[in-house]
């Protein structure tokens, strides 16, 4: 996936000056890594939202400030705890020829065969870290689950035969059918007296 580019421009620290820069549409953020000093900026609100929007947590963002340019990959994005609004992000500075740790969303493929018997797939990790080169990076991990039947588990150690990229525990639990939930004698007897 090609690069996208995000223009930034240079701001103030402290909380005063991130709760004016939000009033006015932009998000703070920092640029860090790289061999360089840490570097506070502000995004366009709508831009960054829309840019993330096409590459997600898992591309490669070239960071335009004052003339100069980063390669970047998402870090970390905080949100409001209420609002769920996009509040801070910090993005790490890249070397192409070096590798860089990023989350990559796992995503199932296919419909349980066990669904036919009423199971229910339960995704349990949603996403995974994986080790490579920023050109190299997937933009998801995908799980074919088709032949999965009632009590099948995905573990960790089949997303690294996927992927051997994937930084997981092998045995972590990753998907698993689990059988459909019958009700209990209570509720049962519940329904029948209604």
């Amino acid at each position: 996936m090609p690069e996208q580019v995000l223009y930034a421009e240079r701001r103030g620290t402290g909380k005063e000056h991130a709760r004016k820069l939000r009033r006015v549409g932009k998000v703070p953020a920092v640029l860090y890594g790289g061999g360089e000093d840490p570097l506070p900026v502000a995004f366009d609100k709508k831009s960054f939202e829309a840019a993330l929007h096409r590459g997600g947590t898992s591309s490669v963002y070239k960071v335009t400030v004052d003339g100069r340019e980063w390669l970047t990959i998402v870090k970390e994005l905080q949100y409001h705890p209420v609002t769920d609004e996009l509040i801070h992000v910090d993005l790490q500075r890249v070397l192409m020829s070096e590798t860089v740790t990023v989350e990559v969303p796992v995503v199932p493929v296919g419909t349980p065969v066990g669904v036919n018997e009423g199971g229910v797939l339960d995704h349990i990790v949603h996403s995974v870290e994986v080790e490579c080169l920023p050109t190299e990076i997937p933009e998801r991990i995908e799980v074919d689950v088709s032949g999965m039947g009632i009590g099948d588990v995905i573990h960790g150690k089949d997303l690294k035969e996927i992927d051997p990229r994937v930084l997981i525990d092998p045995e972590q639990p990753v998907l698993t059918l689990v059988p459909p939930v019958k009700p209990s004698e209570e509720e049962v007897t519940e329904e029948g007296e209604s």
